[in-house]
């Protein structure tokens, strides 16, 4: 616990691909960043900036090439292998959104003691394997978000950002590289009211979902309400929480 619920805690906002990197570690004290405060001026806002290890990436040409190393920022020990694009940020900035946060705290649950119960023999006799009591882990005290840093990986992620999102998804084809049959002359006589070759000819155009068949899809049956609420107590016991 943060000092039994007194511990000052900052509440930030990361990016989402951030996140599940971060989430897919499952190994203990794992070095996941360096944050660097730079002193400001006074009358200015002090900078903090979040700094990632060096990524390999598995799947590059040439994956045992170690990454190159800045000299101006922080060393780390080991290099991270998450497979990437190459246009992820490297570092962020952390901004802050409220330094002075009030009437927000983080809460958290454990299991519950079967001592705290009021009769002794009563929780001897049941016990519950998913009561759990709530405690008290922190009071909010920051709040910020972290952005990526406007470094050459964040341009270039925008650029391919930006190219991705103003790409039409339907684009304009000359008809003569439709793959009509008979090339050329088979665009005349299709202009003529003449079906030759008309049946696949601009079937690779338009692409449409095929139909489901009918009859393939799963009857509904009703089951009885004591065993639906058995089924499901069985799934809550069984799931982890």
């Amino acid at each position: 616990m943060l000092d039994q619920g007194n511990g000052r805690v900052w509440l930030v906002k990361i990016p989402k691909f951030l996140m599940e990197r971060w989430s897919a570690v499952k190994v203990e004290d794992v070095h996941l960043a360096t944050l660097r405060v730079y002193t400001a001026e006074p009358g200015k806002k002090t900078r903090i900036i979040l700094f990632l290890p060096p990524n390999q990436d598995p799947n590059a040409p040439a994956p045992g090439t170690p990454p190159p190393v800045d000299p101006k920022r922080p060393t780390f020990e080991y290099t991270t292998t998450f497979p990437t694009s190459g246009a992820e940020p490297d570092c962020y900035e952390l901004e802050m959104v409220n330094d002075a946060v009030e009437n927000q705290i983080v809460v958290a649950e454990r299991p519950k003691d079967p001592t705290l119960s009021a009769s002794t023999s009563a929780a001897a006799a049941t016990t519950n394997t998913r009561a759990r009591t709530t405690i008290l882990t922190g009071r909010i005290k920051h709040e910020c978000n972290l952005r990526p840093a406007f470094s050459a990986s964040y341009r270039k992620q925008m650029r391919e950002r930006h190219r991705k999102y103003n790409t039409p998804m339907r684009q304009i084809r000359m008809i003569e590289d439709a793959g009509v049959v008979g090339g050329r002359g088979g665009v005349n006589r299709l202009t003529s009211s003449v079906g030759v070759g008309a049946g696949g000819a601009f079937g690779d155009l338009i692409k449409t979902k095929p139909k489901q068949p009918k009859g393939a899809f799963e009857h509904m049956t009703r089951m009885p309400r004591n065993q639906l609420l058995d089924a499901i107590f069985l799934h809550f016991r069984e799931s982890s929480r």
